[in-house]
């Protein structure tokens, strides 16, 4: 399992590849070897490789990730869709329908909870991505919290539901909780654009 640094350097480079700065983006991945070992570093890297037009290379890398990961979805569907015809294919190469479903379910899952006024032990906002203090800060809260809230219109868009697996991996390993407990919520009134609001509650 990656470190929260290599997490936190991949969660980096989605955001560097959605702005089309690949170069950018390929640099932070390759620049940690733990991270370039990673099945998320590896699908993304080719990914990038669709959007240059190295379609060869991409499916290179996707079939060295179904060989050591044989349980990747995003690889397999990658390589699906790699043979289709190039609008298909560049529509999905980002929108990937299984984060979509997740992305819909934390915001139905997120409303239901709603409705049980739950206990909220502690706020936090993050004004970009966080680092490795912001997570060490949710430390403290290890054992306490069992259900967590992340609003944001960042993290809302489809388009960036990798970028929200990530997140919600890192947080839930920060309070020692199932990814399975982070929720999308909708971004309160007045958080800034990019910003991030984090709820964490007893129940």
């Amino acid at each position: 399992m990656a470190s929260d640094n290599a997490k936190t350097a991949l969660l980096c480079a989605y955001t560097l590849a959605c702005a089309k700065q690949y170069a950018k983006a390929e640099g932070l991945i390759l620049s940690d070897t733990e991270l370039a070992k990673t099945p998320e570093a590896m699908d993304l890297l080719a990914r990038i490789r669709v959007e240059q037009g190295d379609l060869a290379e991409a499916r290179r890398l996707w079939q060295e990730i179904q060989s050591l990961h044989p349980e990747h979805r995003p690889s397999q569907l990658a390589l699906r869709n790699l043979d289709k015809p190039p609008r298909k294919r560049r529509n999905r190469t980002w929108a990937i329908i299984v984060g979509v479903a997740v992305l819909l379910v934390g915001f139905l899952l997120g409303a239901f909870f709603m409705h049980r006024e739950p206990d909220r032990i502690a706020t936090f906002d993050w004004s970009t991505l966080p680092n490795k203090q912001a997570l060490q800060q949710l430390e403290q809260y290890r054992g306490k919290a069992v259900r967590i809230t992340l609003g944001s219109e960042y993290l809302s868009d489809p388009k960036r539901s990798a970028h929200r697996a990530v997140l919600t991996d890192m947080v839930s390993q920060a309070l020692g909780v199932k990814p399975e407990c982070v929720f999308l919520a909708q971004a309160p009134e007045g958080l800034p654009a990019g910003a991030i609001r984090v709820e964490l509650y007893r129940r």
